[in-house]
């Protein structure tokens, strides 16, 4: 279990990073880059709490699939899976102009995609942050 729990620090961390990358994005204009960061960084969170859960959770980069996951350990993750789901959708659409039909990411997305999807991300970290604590004192 220690080894999964290292291993949840690690992705843990790099959310929190992932999840600065993409305020910075959002505060620089770069708006499909920071709802791409977004998606990143609520679904590295997720698989933190898999790993603190003793599950090793590499194998989806679905938020949404993640989520699901999440809420048969804590059932307080319904909450924030709702208005989450939009997350995944950042993973193409927001760097490949063939995912937006006549049109590119960073003339499509704009500053309430980003801002919402900035949310959704912190949201959704905040969350495992609280969950880590909660089970894992020993580890703040």
């Amino acid at each position: 279990m220690a080894v999964l729990s290292k291993e949840a620090d690690r992705w843990l961390r790099q959310a929190e990073s992932d999840l600065k990358c993409a305020e910075w994005n959002q505060q620089g204009g770069f708006f499909a880059p920071a709802c791409f960061w977004s998606q990143q960084a609520a679904a590295k969170a997720l698989r933190a709490l898999l790993f603190f859960n003793g599950e090793d959770a590499r194998e989806t980069r679905s938020v949404v699939d993640l989520l699901d996951r999440a809420i048969t350990y804590e059932e307080e993750f319904r909450g924030v899976a709702g208005s989450s789901t939009s997350l995944d959708i950042y993973y193409k659409t927001s760097r490949f102009p063939d995912a937006i039909p006549g049109g590119i990411p960073s003339e499509v997305l704009g500053e309430k995609d980003s801002r919402d999807a900035i949310r959704q991300a912190a949201d959704i970290l905040s969350l495992v942050e609280k969950k880590r604590k909660e089970r894992m004192p020993e580890s703040i």
